[in-house]
């Protein structure tokens, strides 16, 4: 019940006053409408893009898109696109100044929104007063980022051409090795082949004919040393093919052109601002005038009446 006089209390005090409402309510809405002007505050254009990572290996347990959204807020993308488009002077920065980096990643990422998609894609949006520029940048921070990982990916692969460059030599030397030591088994002791030259003496013995003893002798006394030695032999060139296998993609990824990402959706240059939406500032603005003006009615009333009282006693 008193909630229900409270109400009618104001419904009566705004009645009393509507025509004062009235006129606060339409002056803060034509100012709300006037401040919001382009000449007050400068209107802004938006562009964005979607798209999907591609041709990514994971470094970590995080997936390809987070990946992405990692690098495309590094800093080194931010720094390449500040310096592209001269957005100290664009902001308005003195770049001389002491806390002047820190204002320009303010407005650097308050301008420039990288984000994860529930679908799991990325999405670029920047904002900007030139609508052209807003476009521009969007398609800049895709460029930078597949630059970025290509570069990454080329270091990595110039890491891995050295070492097992380094590795490859070292097993040609020791092919050599073996090699020799093979050789020398053949020259010296007439060692060529185990299985075939052991099966020939044996056909000569089994014919009555008589076989090389000298070289069955050999075989039983360094067959052992020989049979380890083309072992060891046949598995290092095993290993040196993998190797230069190794040094062969390296090469090719250090030296490929390739995209790291599908472009679901390309930035256009918008024809519309998005901000200010001056309609809904003239409302809010015709609104809180209209809320300040009944809190000082109902001051102006309720200061009025403990007056009339005294006098009233009086």
């Amino acid at each position: 019940m008193e909630s229900y006089f409270k109400t009618k209390s104001i419904f009566g005090l705004t009645a009393k006053w509507k025509w004062h409402l009235l006129i606060i309510t339409v002056v803060s809405a034509v100012l709300g409408l006037v401040f919001s002007a382009p000449y007050f505050i400068h209107p802004k254009f938006k562009s964005s893009a979607t798209l999907y990572p591609a041709n990514i290996v994971c470094l970590s347990d995080e997936s390809e898109s987070e990946q992405m959204l990692e690098i495309m807020g590094s800093d080194d993308i931010k720094f390449q696109i500040i310096e592209q488009y001269g957005l100290y002077s664009h902001y308005g920065l003195d770049s001389t100044e002491r806390t002047s980096l820190a204002k320009m990643m303010s407005y650097y990422d308050d301008n420039v929104i990288i984000e994860k998609t529930p679908n799991d894609a990325i999405m670029i949006t920047v904002c900007d007063e030139d609508p052209q520029m807003a476009a521009d940048m969007v398609n800049s921070i895709i460029e930078y980022y597949d630059a970025l990982v290509l570069k990454l990916n080329a270091i990595k692969s110039k890491e891995i051409l050295e070492i097992y460059t380094a590795t490859a030599k070292e097993k040609e030397h020791i092919i050599d090795s073996l090699s020799e030591v093979l050789k020398k088994y053949a020259t010296e002791y007439g060692l060529i082949d185990e299985k075939t030259q052991t099966r020939a003496y044996s056909e000569a013995a089994a014919q009555g004919r008589s076989g090389n003893d000298a070289i069955l002798k050999n075989w039983q006394t360094y067959g052992a040393e020989y049979t380890k030695t083309d072992s060891l032999l046949t598995n290092t060139i095993q290993r040196y093919n993998k190797d230069l296998k190794v040094c062969e993609d390296a090469r090719r990824d250090i030296s490929k052109m390739q995209t790291f990402s599908h472009v679901i959706s390309k930035p256009y240059v918008a024809d519309k601002k998005f901000y200010p939406v001056r309609w809904l500032i003239t409302l809010l603005a015709g609104l809180g005038g209209c809320l300040i003006g009944i809190i000082a009615i109902a001051i102006i009333e309720g200061c009025r009446k403990p007056k009339e009282e005294i006098d009233t006693q009086n």
